[in-house]
This record gives C-alpha cells, sequence and structure tokens, in this order.
C-alpha cells in the first residue's frame, strides 16, 4: 500500500494541538466525514506544558470505498481526540481490523516533544479522525514504543448521521464523551440531561412547552480492562447508567426510563439495582420510587417508576438524611404544586432520588477471545454511540379519557411494549411528520438531550421564551443555532444547577 503524506502544523500555545485527516483505509475502513471523541488520558508522571509546533501527516490508499453512506459522505459527529504523547514520540500507529486480519498506519509527530527546563513535556494533541466505516468495528492506537494509548474504541456503521437519515439530530452532540484512564482501567462515559414535555401527542409547542415535566440528567459508563497488565480483573468490566431525577414538573408523568438499544443482553452476565437518594443513602420513603430492570429482551430496560409521588403531598413530610449537612430533611418543599420547578420552592442542597443500574460482563478470562472482543466492542459502544440511548417517558392521561402513553425523542422507536399501540396514538391531537418518530409535523418534538449543567424552565414558562434560540434549532432538524443551550433568558430558568 502506498502513502501520499500531506503536512501541516499548528501553533502550540500551552498546550499543543494535533489535527490529522485520514483521507481514507485500507479495506472495510474510509476515513472521511466523523469526528471521533475519544480520549483524555490519565499518565501522572507527564506535565503539559509545551510550546513549538507539531504536524501530523495524513495517509491515504486507493483501494475502494466499501459501502459507505451516501458514498462516503455524511454528517459530522463526535469531539475531540485527546492522547497523551510521551517525551521524544514520533511517531503514533493506528491498528484496525479487516477481513484478512488486522491491519496498521502510521501518523507522524513533529517536531518531537523535547524537555525544557529540565522538565517532562507532553503535549495534549486534540486529534480529529474522519472515519466512515460499511462495518462496525474498532481501532487501537500505540506510540512508537508500542504502549496502547487507545483500546477498541468503537466505530460504527450504525451510529453515522447520515444526511439523508433525518432523524435523529437533537442533539446528540451536545451530550458530552469522555474518556479516562486509570492504570489497566479506561473508562468511557457519555453524559447529559433529558428534557420532556408530557403533552404528547397533543400540543407539542402550545399549552405551557416548559419541557420540566420530566428532567433527569445521567451518566453511562463503560469500564474496561486492560488483558496484557491486568489479566484476571476482568470481572471487573461493566456498563454502569447512573440517573438523578432532577423534575417532575406535570400531572401525568408516572415513569422515566432508558432503552439501552446498544448493549446487547446476551453479554450480560448480572446486574445491580440501587435506588438512592443522593448517591448513598438507601433509606427512602415508603411507598415512594421504585425501579424496574428487563434484561430478558436484547436490549436491557432500566424504569424509575411511580415518579408522580414526588409532586404528592406525601412527599412534603417524608423526610431523609441530607448527604451533605446530616440532618432530615423533607424530600419535596410543603406548598409546592410540582416537584423542583417553581420558583421560591426548589429544593436547593437537597439529595435527588438516584438509580444506580450496574450490568456486568462475562469473566474475559473464561471466553474465547473472539467472545471477549466482542463484548467489550459492544459495552464501548453503547455507552459512547449516543443515538443508541432511548430515553422516555410514560403518561397516565386516562382521567381526560384518553389513555395513557409512551414518549421518547426524535426519531426514537417506542418499546415493543407499545409499538402496537403507537401507530393509532400517534394520530390523535397534532399532525406528526410522517418520516420520523415523535415530532409533529412542523418539525416540534416532546423531548431532546443536552449537557449535563443546562437549566430547565420554571414551571409554565413556554421554553421557547426561555432559550429564545430553541425554536428556530428544533424546526430547522438541528441546521441553525447548534449552541441555543448556552444562551437562555435567565429570569425565565431555574437557578438551581
Amino acid at each position: 500500500m502506498e502513502f501520499d503524506f500531506n503536512n501541516f502544523s499548528i501553533v502550540l500555545i500551552l498546550l499543543n494541538f494535533i489535527y490529522f485527516s485520514l483521507k481514507q483505509l485500507d479495506s472495510d475502513i474510509h476515513f472521511q466525514d466523523i469526528n471521533l471523541n475519544y480520549i483524555n488520558m490519565k499518565i501522572k508522571h507527564l506535565l503539559f506544558v509545551c510550546i513549538g509546533a507539531l504536524a501530523l501527516h495524513a495517509c491515504s490508499s486507493d483501494e475502494e470505498i466499501l459501502n459507505a453512506p451516501n458514498g462516503g459522505v455524511g454528517e459530522t459527529a463526535g469531539t475531540s481526540v485527546e492522547l497523551v504523547v510521551p517525551v521524544g514520540c514520533r511517531t503514533i500507529r493506528i491498528d484496525y481490523p479487516t477481513a484478512s486480519g488486522i491491519e496498521s498506519m502510521t501518523a507522524s509527530i513533529s517536531p518531537v516533544a523535547k524537555v525544557i527546563s529540565g522538565q517532562n513535556v507532553s503535549p495534549i494533541t486534540n486529534t480529529t479522525v474522519n472515519i466512515v466505516s460499511s462495518v462496525d468495528t474498532y481501532v487501537n492506537i500505540y506510540d512508537e514504543n508500542d504502549t496502547k494509548l487507545v483500546e477498541n474504541f468503537p466505530i460504527m456503521a450504525t451510529s453515522l448521521r447520515a444526511a439523508s437519515a433525518g432523524n435523529i439530530m437533537i442533539p446528540e452532540d451536545a451530550v458530552n464523551e469522555y474518556v479516562t484512564s486509570d492504570g489497566p482501567f479506561t473508562f468511557y462515559h457519555s453524559s447529559g440531561v433529558a428534557m420532556f414535555d408530557d403533552s404528547w401527542p397533543f400540543f407539542a409547542a402550545i399549552v405551557d412547552a416548559d419541557f420540566s415535566d420530566v428532567v433527569v440528567d445521567y451518566d453511562i459508563e463503560a469500564k474496561t480492562v486492560n488483558m496484557n497488565q491486568a489479566p484476571n480483573q476482568s470481572w471487573r468490566e461493566c456498563v454502569k447508567v447512573v440517573m438523578h431525577l432532577r423534575t417532575v414538573g406535570g400531572m401525568f408523568p408516572e415513569k422515566v426510563g432508558l432503552v439501552l438499544e446498544g448493549l446487547d443482553s446476551k453479554y450480560i452476565d448480572n446486574y445491580e439495582a440501587k435506588l438512592t437518594l443522593g448517591n448513598w443513602n438507601e433509606v427512602i420513603p415508603p411507598n415512594s420510587l421504585s425501579s424496574t430492570v428487563d434484561i430478558s429482551g436484547a436490549h436491557p430496560i432500566i424504569t424509575l417508576n411511580n415518579i408522580d409521588w414526588v409532586t404528592s403531598t406525601d412527599a412534603t413530610h417524608a423526610t431523609y438524611i441530607n448527604s451533605k449537612t446530616g440532618k432530615n430533611q423533607k424530600v419535596n418543599i410543603s406548598g409546592a404544586k410540582y416537584y423542583n420547578v417553581e420558583p421560591g420552592f426548589i429544593n436547593v442542597g437537597g439529595d435527588l432520588f438516584t438509580l444506580t443500574v450496574t450490568f456486568r460482563g462475562k469473566d474475559r478470562s473464561v471466553t474465547s477471545k473472539a467472545e471477549g472482543d466482542a463484548m467489550i466492542a459492544n459495552f464501548i459502544g453503547a455507552v459512547m454511540n449516543t443515538e443508541t440511548q432511548n430515553f422516555f417517558i410514560n403518561t397516565d392521561t386516562r382521567h381526560f379519557n384518553v389513555g395513557n402513553f409512551e414518549i421518547h425523542m426524535k426519531g426514537y422507536n417506542p418499546t415493543d411494549a407499545y409499538s402496537s399501540i403507537y401507530p393509532s396514538a400517534s394520530t390523535i391531537g397534532v399532525a406528526k411528520d410522517n418520516s420520523t418518530t415523535y415530532c409533529d409535523n412542523q418539525g416540534y418534538v416532546w423531548g431532546f438531550k443536552v449537557p449535563v449543567l443546562t437549566r430547565h424552565a420554571w414551571e409554565e414558562t413556554s421554553f421557547f421564551e426561555a432559550y429564545p434560540e430553541y425554536e428556530a434549532w428544533v424546526k430547522s432538524n438541528g441546521a441553525v443555532n447548534k449552541e441555543w443551550y448556552k444562551h437562555p433568558e435567565g429570569s425565565k430558568i431555574s437557578i438551581w444547577w
């Protein structure tokens, strides 16, 4: 294979950022239009200070693109990859699987990081890798001493945001994805906030449209083990989901759930679920919230049940021990109509109902290498591919003689339990967009994901007023105002976060 090297450099100011474009990879993989977010490696003995210039060379191949969507042209996804490069490192190597075995390509680092004033210097490189793959796969990245910097990063054909799909773009790229490392353990994270309005299938942009009817924040983590460093520790490998219930601002929501569509139940050996107030207090009020974990299907489903309890009078009398103060505190504030959505009735400093579910994988020391590799790639993909994280709420409007509904975000499918009901339910209320799910014909939606620190609107405060740039963004399917959540109208959003 011949390589065509294109050299470019970027001035480093304190921290050195490397960008490289991989134009076309051999065989099954073509490097093109996906912005790969990868790693913040923790190497304690290296200092991250350097001024200079680095250049990475991109390589290309004349091999044919295999089944790349839209001829290999799609929407970008992900964020930046941060690699800690050791002092003296001149090249990195990327390994990727093909039908004939593991193939490799090399990228150069120039000039080599030097020692300044007697200190070790290691640039943090912000590397953009553009990849389009016709199949689900993964890559490993090594330094020139064959030290693995990146392990089993998933590249998924199913994760491509192809322009023709037009389904999920609300805004998956606003959700934080990052990777950390500690000894033989690597941790893959994605986190964010899921916000819902409970009015589906009726008015997406009318009524109050405050999107605080249910708000949960979440962190989803995959933990993997370097088998070369710790061959007896693979039993620690898992996928962990942590969900905090921030608000219940409507009278209809009963449950909030998550379908982990990227995690295959067949790789789950066992699981543990804990419902707490705060991150440790397992003494929660009786007859309050509960949780359910279902792994009987192809993918796990997690639900936090009976969430309307927090808006009841029982919640304004029930107490628990606050994890910060050690004192008894009421779950909700007396006089509150709802939970954490009304000015003067925000439980500032209070603990939140927290659901933690840990799915443990099979012990790779007793499985075949192929099965173990597939399991780890599946775990990582379930976290880093945010489009497989399908949040939803269940509502009860039977006292209006309407029925129970299951509400998801745009482009996501209802659960199997609701799939037969969805077609008829979606014909009720406002006219829907027939090309996708949970979206009306003007582009309005009933739920979306945003970064963790995004604050919700006050009760009965229109989200369109709280975030003036939101409406144009959602109606354009994410094409404009991509950072709308950074520009709120301060008086109309909660001060809690």
